[in-house]
């Protein structure tokens, strides 16, 4: 290795000396951390605003002129009719629990719906490796004006894991609860709009 002696005048702690391209160098260096930052400071906001919105354990409530309307904006399940009217969701943000009803008839729906027997019974269909039956409640916790109270156990069809059942020209539908998820205080379903 060959030694160099510094040049006259040139400083002999090579620390304080900064060349064009060390600048250079940590000029990129400084951006990329701010791009850093950044982004992080952007996805941790969003990333708590979610985690907020989620464990704030409120309702979201939904609509839509038709079935295929709602299908088109992947919100509705496939077995929802396209020519259901009037259709009207309440769900959990922290849950899985899912009440709708719509105008619509039992004959409306296609072949997957079976009709509640010992084959096809009223349970929880777990959607998440690790869950099992007993991990679900069986009684609607979400409430809304047009929810005729018990409508879930009066179903009489199995669409998926949807609970649907008719009343009055109306198609009433219901995922269950999770257990372990907190039951929150929700507005008086008689203030919200029918």
């Amino acid at each position: 290795m060959t030694h160099h002696e510094p040049r006259h005048g040139a400083p002999t702690d090579l620390s304080t000396v900064t060349t064009s391209a060390s600048r250079r160098y940590r000029g990129v260096g400084v951006l990329a951390l701010a791009s850093v930052v950044a982004v992080t400071t952007t996805a941790c906001g969003a990333i708590t605003e979610a985690l907020q919105d989620r464990s704030s354990g409120h309702t979201r409530a939904f609509s839509y002129d038709s079935g295929a309307s709602g299908k088109a904006a992947d919100v509705l399940p496939s077995w929802v009719p396209d020519g259901a009217a009037d259709v009207r969701g309440v769900f959990r943000t922290t849950g899985d629990e899912v009440i709708l009803t719509m105008d619509a008839a039992l004959a409306d729906l296609p072949a997957e719906c079976a009709a509640v027997d010992a084959d096809h019974p009223l349970v929880a269909k777990p959607a998440r490796d690790g869950l099992t039956v007993d991990d679900y409640r069986v009684d609607a916790t979400l409430k809304a004006a047009w929810w005729p109270s018990g409508q879930e156990l009066d179903s009489t069809r199995v669409c998926g894991g949807w609970w649907v059942g008719a009343q009055d020209g109306a198609l009433f539908a219901f995922t269950p609860e999770l257990k372990a998820v907190k039951v929150e205080e929700q507005p008086d379903p008689s203030d919200a709009p029918a």
